[in-house]
């Protein structure tokens, strides 16, 4: 008999029990009581730890936005997938927390019960491992402080500085990428594996904890949570509009990368070497009730992210979408001047805007359209999009 939601098929890259958990990714238990419960005893472990610390913007945020800025014209990407908000491309790290805000972020998404509720193996990384997963979904419910964080009016001022727009988190900001080094590992020697790292010029095969893709969210804040001292790789890697993959250099714990996600091709390298890496990644839009935002499902809802909780995750999206073209109509209503010759083109062309972005609340849903993944835009050139 047909159902309600179509089956997804793994070979086509779809996560098959998106309804009910998606536990067949579940984390495995010598992950969980080793090198999880290793890294949160660590945090646990600093004289200054506190589990009820709140989020300071004065004290936790380095209000530094000097970082070098690339634009799309700089990294020579002349087509897009979906139409930029702005030429704004991508920023090279730049201080943004201070180490006590970083183990604090770190270390609510590493409690036992929401590692259990909301982590996750990837199913679209390259050369993953049972140390490589995804925790997110968590933030707005039960991570206070890093909710805080998404949330500040003083880390939007520094994210705009960049881009020249006016942003704001979206409904399910906040989830990390998590690429852990194996206890008592043996590793080649150095010079090995700096030979290794140099040959990995081809991003659709660099070893990743998420592979080549394109953000459903407009922005991408990727915050370097975790990373060796010595760790060779894991930085986040981009392709340029003539078709070289490159890498954000020299990213440090505390340090952030803004990218313009929606049309620049990146990918979460892993380090070649036995070593941490974590990022905590917050997706951004354009703000304001005089725009609608761009948003997309393609590559976040919850039978492609095995992380995602259905309920939860559809619910949010929802009164998000809502409450924005709800703001929206209101703003336009009152922009409608009265004794003016009205502009009846003017107004059909606002309506089908609005009816467009109405359409994408829905039409990338399971129920409706569910195709395989990745998108064939994720693999080809920005010339042939």
């Amino acid at each position: 008999m047909p159902t309600a939601y179509p089956h997804p098929q793994k070979h086509l890259g779809h996560a098959v029990n998106y309804l009910t958990g998606n536990h067949e990714y579940d984390i495995p238990k010598e992950t969980v009581d080793g090198e999880i419960a290793q890294l949160r005893e660590r945090l646990e472990s600093k004289p200054s730890f506190n589990p009820n610390l709140t989020f300071d913007p004065e004290k936790h945020l380095i209000k530094d936005p000097s970082a070098k800025v690339l634009s799309l014209d700089d990294l020579k990407i002349k087509k897009t997938r979906a139409a930029p908000v702005c030429d704004f491309a991508a920023t090279y790290p730049f201080p943004l927390l201070t180490q006590e805000a970083v183990d604090m972020v770190l270390w609510e998404a590493l409690r036992p019960e929401i590692v259990e509720k909301y982590g996750r193996l990837p199913n679209l990384a390259k050369s993953a491992t049972r140390l490589d997963f995804h925790v997110g979904g968590h933030c707005s419910r039960w991570a206070p402080f890093t909710q805080a964080l998404w949330n500040s009016s003083e880390l939007r001022e520094i994210l705009e500085s960049f881009t020249k727009v006016k942003m704001k988190p979206l409904f399910s900001a906040g989830h990390f990428n998590f690429s852990l080094a194996e206890k008592d590992a043996t590793e080649p020697p150095r010079e090995e594996l700096l030979k290794k790292y140099s040959e990995q010029s081809n991003g659709d095969d660099v070893p990743s904890s998420l592979g080549m893709h394109y953000d459903s969210s407009t922005f991408a804040l990727v915050i370097m949570a975790e990373l060796d001292e010595n760790a060779i790789g894991g930085e986040t890697g981009i392709v340029t509009g003539d078709n070289k993959f490159v890498r954000v250099p020299d990213p440090k714990v505390g340090s952030a990368t803004l990218i313009q996600g929606m049309v620049l091709k990146h990918v979460a390298t892993k380090p070649v070497s036995n070593s941490n890496r974590v990022t905590a990644v917050a997706g951004f839009c354009v703000a304001g009730p005089e725009k609608l935002d761009n948003s997309l499902l393609t590559s976040v809802k919850p039978s492609i992210l095995p992380r995602q909780n259905y309920n939860e995750f559809y619910n949010d999206w929802v009164q998000f979408r809502l409450t924005n073209l709800a703001e929206h109509i209101l703003h336009y209503r009152e922009q409608l001047k009265t004794g003016e010759q009205f502009d009846q083109r003017d107004f059909i062309a606002h309506c089908q805007e609005m009816e467009s972005y109405l359409h994408k609340c829905w039409d990338e849903m399971e129920a409706h359209y569910n195709p395989p993944y990745p998108p064939k835009e994720f693999h080809i050139s920005y010339d042939e999009l």
